[in-house]
């Protein structure tokens, strides 16, 4: 290998070395150009100082050279480096190099001392190009520079010793520097080539090296394939050989390992089916082998095989001591076999019952165990119906409801405590029971009950039960199929009984405790709510009066506190018995509740008999009560109602009767008073008023009414008052002028204007859009008028109802205009640039002051209906009524006449020039439906 390494060595050496010289032959006439061009422009100095000699010297010098240069370069291409060599034509190369040089030199001396100044400075940059040029023809070979530059620079040394002038021999020096220069560089291109050569060297070493490793694997390679196919044919022979000799032993190894096979598929199909895991612990290795541990576990790869050599961080902390007892008890041979249940942790984090089984089957000498082997399996869900089962059975024998459990032909098998508790029967005694059961269902129809029982599932009734005494009681009951899964027959039947008597006997009181009172027996306030409402139905069909007398025990609250509740309640249980003598088929007597009482009388022929039964009541309480040793003496007041058959109203008959009581106690009580118009209300009754009326407010009870206006130049609608009306849900329709004037003293008078304001504006709105733009009037409270919160009211509910003002009409009073005249200015000139009117109400009613009417904004004028009522007979109210409208005209006011109920009154305001009236002539105030079917119907002239 080494001789092959030396001749690749010698071959790249030589490849290196052609190279070399085909580079130098190729770039040698770069110097040569540059000293032509270096030579042509001395000369054109030489001809003007020494003639045409010079130049023809110096063109026949560099032709000679040029030729001789060329002349090796064709023999080189023609013959190749074989003619002469590497150093052959190394030297030819070497010595055209010189010539060069040599050439460069003397045209350096020529030019030097012929020219001056900066001719000499153009010629001496003319030759560093030169030398630059032979820098670069050398190419890497430091000896060929050298036969470059070394005349050249010769010469510059002879031009520096030489030099008569100061500026040619710093020129001189400086030129020598550049060839130093350039000479350190060709020095280090040299090196770079060098070593470039020695890589190029190795390369092509390691090259061969290789090729002949590789050519001795190739050898090697293919000895072993002659081997192989050696063995190969010895391999064939011998297997030939064996299945010849082994046939009958290969089948019969066949067929036992395809048993083995089928007998562990049939093992694993049988542990698969059953749910077992099997285990084998070997105690001496400590090593455990476990199957299974995926589905039982959910454990997987090395997850399994850590946690399962010890399940101890897995189990139930309550379950361990169990596992350690059982364990240590079979190791120690106190039972025949290892066997335990415990609770372990799957790997979702759920937790699983575990059934773990096992045998010791190694022992040493000593007794102790070496190896165990055991099976595992999930018991979850036996464990879940135990539990199941247990609580089933709980519930069975603890249940408050009498439970039968009978097979599909209806007979007992089991029953539980409560039935025989319920029933008196035991689970040994039943026949009477399920006789009489029978007969129940037979009665029932037998095959629509079982029929129940399998298309539905359960059946349910009301039976007649038989106690063990042999009484009856009522019971329910409810049969629920029990079927089999798979075939859907019906197995079992379970029957639920309740004895109902104690529901039947509680619903009977709590019937009774709704209607009555119990500590009387009385009927109470319900109960006798129902009577009022019959007896008033009544009343009006039979065309018969009604009373009411409202019986209250005077100072009932001071006995109270003076001798206790308890004596109280007794006075008031002999004070229900006094008064049931009163009672009949046509009395109703009732307790309301405290120490109040009723009675409803309906048979009664005039007044003087209600006040005589009064009068019988009040007697009657007056007798002593004599109560633990006490003899007491008591009063009562008894406020009485009398309403004809019209007038039969239950709400009427309980308010009159309470005002009237409330009289009878203001008047010092043990006294009777009969209900009369103009009692005064009672403080009680005004505040149970005031919040009823709050109440409405908040629910929507209180609605706005509307009754139109009639302009009596085109005889039609054109605008509508909005009054309260308030629907309560008891007393029906109140009547404004119970609930205004409380309305005004308990301050709800602001939030009910409000209220009737923004329901005006939204009905006067749904009018404009649905065609009939009527002008609504509402009357201002005088609350905001003094919290000066008018204007903003109205523009808030102008905003949100959309309404143009000018279809807004407010109406004042005389005293309202006048209560603060400079706050109403500013007020009502804001209001009038809104577009919102107003209006004067009741005119001529109030004081005599009539300066408002030029000072603030009015629009029109409403007279009062007390200038009408008695036209056209007084003159002197048709003067004030021609005066009111004159004046309202004069003042450019319109007129609007209140309370015209005749044609008369009408025809009379009409000659006077009146523009507007307003009365039940007209129409009565009505709900807005019922208004919108009056402008539907009367779409023209109404009178």
């Amino acid at each position: 290998m080494s001789t092959m390494n030396d001749a690749g060595v010698a071959e790249s050496r030589l490849m290196i070395m052609r190279e070399q010289v085909e580079r130098l032959l190729r770039n040698g006439w770069l110097p040569q150009l540059a000293l032509a061009w270096t030579a042509l422009a001395g000369a054109l100095f030489l001809e003007r100082a020494h003639g045409v000699w010079a130049l023809g010297l110096l063109t026949g010098g560099l032709g000679c050279v040029a030729l001789g240069r060329w002349l090796v370069v064709r023999a080189y291409v023609r013959f190749g480096q074989q003619a002469l060599g590497y150093h052959g034509w190394r030297a030819l190369q070497l010595g055209n190099s010189l010539l060069t040089g040599v050439l460069a030199a003397i045209l350096m001396h020529l030019f030097m001392v012929q020219v001056e100044g900066w001719q000499q400075m153009l010629l001496l940059a003319l030759l560093a190009s030169v030398v630059l040029s032979c820098w670069l023809a050398s190419a890497g070979c430091l000896l060929s520079f050298l036969c470059y530059v070394t005349p050249v620079a010769a010469m510059a040394l002879v031009a520096f010793f030489s030099a008569s002038s100061p500026a040619l021999q710093s020129l001189s020096i400086l030129f020598v520097g550049f060839i130093a220069v350039e000479l350190v560089a060709a020095l280090r291109m040299s090196v770079i080539y060098d070593r470039k050569t020695m890589l190029q060297q190795l390369l092509v070493q390691t090259r061969m090296q290789r090729d002949e490793e590789i050519h001795e694997l190739q050898q090697e390679l293919g000895r072993l394939r002659t081997r192989e196919h050696a063995l190969n044919l010895q391999v064939g022979s011998l297997q030939n050989h064996l299945e010849h000799n082994g046939s009958e032993q290969t089948r019969s190894l066949r067929g036992a390992l395809d048993s083995l096979r089928t007998s562990e598929e049939r093992l694993q199909r049988a542990l698969d089916a059953s749910g077992l895991a099997l285990w084998d612990w070997n105690l001496v290795t400590g090593k455990v082998f476990h199957t299974g541990s995926e589905q039982l576990l959910g454990l997987k790869g090395d997850q399994a095989s850590e946690l399962l050599a010890d399940l101890r961080p897995l189990m139930h902390p309550d379950d361990l001591p169990v596992l350690r007892e059982a364990m240590t008890a079979h190791m120690r041979e106190e039972t025949p076999d290892y066997s335990v249940e415990y609770r372990i942790r799957h790997a979702n984090g759920h937790w699983i019952w575990i059934e773990d089984r096992g045998q010791a089957i190694a022992r040493d000498a000593s007794g102790r165990v070496l190896r165990m082997l055991g099976t595992r399996r999930d018991i979850t869900v036996r464990r879940q119906h135990e539990e199941e089962l247990h609580l089933a059975s709980i519930v069975f024998e603890t249940g408050s409801e009498g439970i039968l459990v009978m097979d599909s032909g209806l007979n007992v098998l089991t029953v539980n405590s409560a039935f025989t508790r319920i029933t008196g029967f035991t689970r040994e005694y039943m026949a009477p029971f399920q006789q009489h059961f029978q007969e129940a269902l037979e009665d029932c129809g037998m095959e629509s009950v079982m029929g129940m029982l399998k298309n539905e599932g359960s059946w349910h009734a009301e039976l007649s039960g038989l106690s063990l005494s042999g009484s009856s009681f009522p019971m329910r009951v409810q049969l629920r199929a029990v079927c089999d899964h798979a075939s859907g027959r019906l197995t079992h039947v379970v029957a639920f009984f309740s004895d109902l008597t104690p529901f039947r006997e509680a619903q009977k009181r709590l019937d009774y405790l709704t209607r009555h009172d119990a500590l009387t027996g009385l009927a109470n306030r319900s109960l006798f709510m129902q009577y009022l409402q019959d007896a008033s139905h009544q009343a009006r069909f039979t065309d018969d009066d009604l009373a009411l007398l409202h019986i209250d025990l005077d100072r009932f609250k001071l006995l109270n506190e003076c001798f206790g509740s308890q004596t109280g309640d007794e006075v008031l249980r002999i004070v229900g018995r006094r008064l049931q003598r009163f009672a009949n088929a046509d009395r109703h007597l009732a307790r309301l509740g405290g120490n109040e009482f009723v009675l409803v009388v309906s048979d009664f022929s005039s007044q003087q008999d209600v006040e005589h039964l009064a009068e019988d009541v009040l007697n009657v309480l007056r007798t002593p009560f004599a109560i633990a040793g006490q003899e007491l003496l008591l009063s009562a007041s008894i406020g009485i109602s009398l309403v004809n058959n019209e007038q039969c109203d239950t709400h009427i008959l309980l308010n009159q009767a309470a005002v009237a009581l409330n009289h009878a106690k203001y008047m010092g009580g043990n006294t009777w008073q009969l209900y009369r118009e103009q009692m005064p209300v009672g403080d009680g009754e005004r505040l149970q008023l005031e919040q009823q009326l709050r109440r409405g407010l908040k629910e929507g009870h209180v609605v706005a009414y509307y009754q139109p206006k009639l302009g009596l130049q085109d005889g039609r609608i054109y605008g509508v008052e909005a009054l309260a009306r308030w629907h309560h849900p008891e007393r029906g329709m109140i009547s404004p002028a119970e609930f205004i004037s409380l309305a005004e003293q308990t301050g709800l008078i602001a939030e009910l204007s409000e209220s009737i304001l923004r329901q005006a504006c939204i009905q006067a709105r749904n009018w404009m859009d649905a065609g009939n733009p009527l002008q609504v009037s509402v009357n201002l409270s005088v609350v905001h008028l003094r919290q000066g919160s008018v204007l903003a009211l109205v523009q808030t509910v102008l905003e949100e109802t959309g309404l143009p003002a000018h279809l807004l009409d407010l109406e004042l009073t005389e005293s309202q205009l006048l209560d603060d005249s400079e706050q109403l200015l500013q007020t009502f000139a804001s209001l009038r640039e809104l577009g919102v009117q107003i209006s004067v109400d009741d005119f001529g009613t109030g004081y005599s002051s009539l300066g408002y009417l030029k000072q603030l904004p009015v629009h029109n004028l409403k007279i009062d209906r007390g200038f009408i009522c008695d036209l056209p007979d007084s003159t002197q109210d048709a003067a004030i009524t021609r005066a009111i409208i004159s004046m309202a005209h004069g003042l450019n006011l319109k007129t609007v006449a209140e309370g015209v109920e005749t044609l008369e009154q009408l025809d009379v305001l009409r000659s006077m020039g009146c523009d507007a009236v307003q009365g039940y002539l007209i129409a009565r105030p009505m709900p807005s439906d019922e208004l919108d079917q009056l402008l539907l119907t009367h779409q023209e002239k109404l009178i």
